[in-house]
């Protein structure tokens, strides 16, 4: 779902601004930073123990610092220096359910008391893996890992298998974890320009892979014209949630499920982000498109580490061929498993309702926050759908791959998050918002209050910038 507010002027007010003879960042909300007194004050020691101050490289990106939290219930956070919020990070993502569901504590209790981890089988494996079959299309055996960037591996090993080639082609923007074969193209273009996200990685990294744009049919065509005898497989979000979630065009999953079907390469979805969230069975089921091979991860086991490789029975058999070697001690863990067990049971009750009441609030938000974008003049663009969708600072009417994404008005967004931080809803710092089950009526209603808000002080600055 996209809403677009066309609005046809607007100003430069990027830079700095003069304040009674001093010059401070030009922000939307001039944070106190002694409200943070306590998390400035961790963030610092962690520093000096804790390379970054933070333990994901992504999280060092909050504005005005990373904080640090003591307490959440529900939809509802508490920072160490008593600041409550809204939630819409969820963690990232694995939230689905709420913090400190009663229903996963309950389950992860009565398991710990049972044993932790035995290296061995448990019944858990078996009933986890049978619930994600009946739920998502595509899936007719299971593997289990502990992070999505570890299953991202084992379902391209399995594509290389399968097909005997050896190259994948990935899409411009999409993320598929941070190891190196993968994070080519994330941030950078198909002829290998870009930004460099990161030093160390293999100079090899790049042969293995073809990037492509997104929701481009002829780019795959011509890559598989030239190259279908070295593709195994073609990966992507169905879904580009990393990436201010775009949307796929009409009809374009369902031409590239055709090339790779005409070309015998595996077709694989990273759905770790839209997986138990978009719907009962993933971007797949409701876009009508099924892969080869699903990955999924962060709101499968409601907060606990799980990610699990899944797919067809003629591609997954190969791990029990021991064609394929997967393993890990810490796969099917039965912690994780006990908490994904309560998450699946309560998203799959009632043919998926609970994910039909996510997505329905989560439309009202998104409506919400474009009626009062609209109301006081500001540009935006919201792509995605309601359980997960992102807030563009744009003119554009509509976009549809990470080149799209390049104008955003960054320093728009920052000063709209920031606001929003000091009116006690926490974002994530890229502008995505996710939405789940224990959103009440009662925090969307605080939420587009807030909104209201930061788009008040937006405006204001867009006139006193005009005034200069």
């Amino acid at each position: 779902m996209n809403f677009f507010l066309d609005k046809t002027a607007r100003p430069d007010y990027m830079g700095c601004m003069a304040i009674n003879g001093g010059i401070r960042r030009n922000t939307m909300a001039a944070l106190r930073l002694d409200r943070f007194s306590a998390s400035t004050k961790l963030y610092n020691l962690s520093r000096r123990y804790l390379a970054g101050g933070v333990s994901s490289g992504m999280r060092s990106a909050c504005k005005p610092l990373p904080l640090f939290f003591e307490h959440a219930a529900g939809s509802h956070l508490r920072d160490v220096d008593g600041n409550e919020y809204i939630d819409y990070t969820l963690a990232w993502g694995p939230m689905i359910l709420g913090h400190s569901h009663p229903g996963i504590i309950a389950a992860v209790e009565q398991q710990l008391a049972k044993f932790q981890l035995i290296g061995a089988q448990h019944e858990l494996e078996a009933y986890v893996a049978e619930k994600i079959g009946a739920m998502v299309p595509s899936v007719e055996l299971v593997a289990f890992n502990s992070s999505g960037s570890e299953a991202v591996q084992v379902a391209l090993r399995l594509a290389r298998a399968f097909t005997g080639r050896q190259k994948i082609i990935r899409f411009e923007g999409h993320y598929h974890g941070w190891l190196d074969n993968v994070l080519i193209g994330y941030r950078g273009y198909a002829n290998g320009d870009g930004p460099r996200l990161s030093e160390g990685i293999s100079e090899r990294a790049s042969d293995e892979v073809y990037v492509a744009p997104w929701n481009d049919v002829e780019q795959i065509e011509s890559i598989l014209k030239k190259h279908s005898h070295q593709v195994a497989a073609i990966i992507m979000e169905p879904i580009v949630c990393n990436n201010s979630c775009l949307m796929p065009r009409s009809g374009y999953l369902e031409a590239v499920r055709d090339l790779a079907t005409r070309h015998d390469v595996t077709l694989i979805f990273d759905e770790v982000i839209t997986g138990f969230r978009v719907a009962r069975g993933g971007a797949q089921s409701l876009l009508g498109v099924t892969p080869d091979l699903t990955i999924l991860g962060k709101a499968v086991a409601g907060g606990f580490p799980l990610a699990v490789v899944a797919g067809k029975r003629k591609v997954m058999e190969l791990i029990e061929q021991r064609r394929v070697l997967h393993a890990g001690t810490f796969n099917g863990h039965p912690i994780s498993l006990a908490a994904a067990k309560a998450t699946l049971d309560a998203l799959d009750e009632n043919d998926g309702r609970l994910l039909e009441q996510i997505r329905t609030r989560g439309e009202r938000l998104m409506n919400g926050i474009a009626s009062l974008a609209g109301q006081a003049s500001i540009p935006i663009l919201i792509n995605g759908v309601g359980a997960a969708f992102h807030v563009s600072f744009t003119t554009r009417k509509e976009m549809h791959n990470f080149r799209d994404t390049l104008d955003n008005d960054t320093d728009a967004r920052d000063r709209f998050l920031e606001a929003m931080l000091e009116n006690g809803v926490y974002l994530l710092p890229d502008g995505r918002w996710y939405v789940g089950a224990a959103h009440t009526e009662a925090d969307l209603a605080a939420t587009l209050q807030a909104v209201g808000k930061a788009f008040k002080a937006e405006s204001s600055l867009h006139r006193f910038a005009e005034a200069e």
